[in-house]
């Protein structure tokens, strides 16, 4: 996540994922910036509800017709941590706020 540019890679055709301007994140390593960009993340975008003015989730009919335990449980979990971001972001700009 971040991280720069790997110029060793560059016009090798066997670096891994093809592209050789960003480094290779594999998931098996840990590493978060790999988790975020897989495949499945992707297909879960579809059912994500965003959020409306006053921070609550808007609906979205493709969540709402599905059935599949797997698809609504990842996109709870999404929810709270994107909830829990939200909150400390807020906690952090109210510090600022009453401290300056």
């Amino acid at each position: 996540m971040g991280a720069p540019r790997d110029y060793e890679g560059e016009g090798k055709a066997d670096y891994p994922l093809g592209d050789w301007s960003k480094p290779f994140e594999p998931p098996e390593a840990g590493c978060p910036g790999a988790w975020y960009r897989t495949p499945f993340l992707g297909s879960l975008m579809r059912f994500y509800r965003s959020r409306d003015d006053n921070g609550g989730r808007t609906s979205n009919p493709e969540l709402d017709a599905t059935d599949d335990p797997l698809v609504r449980a990842a996109i709870r979990e999404l929810e709270a941590w994107e909830d829990a971001a939200r909150a400390e972001h807020l906690e952090l700009v109210m510090r600022r706020t009453d401290n300056g």
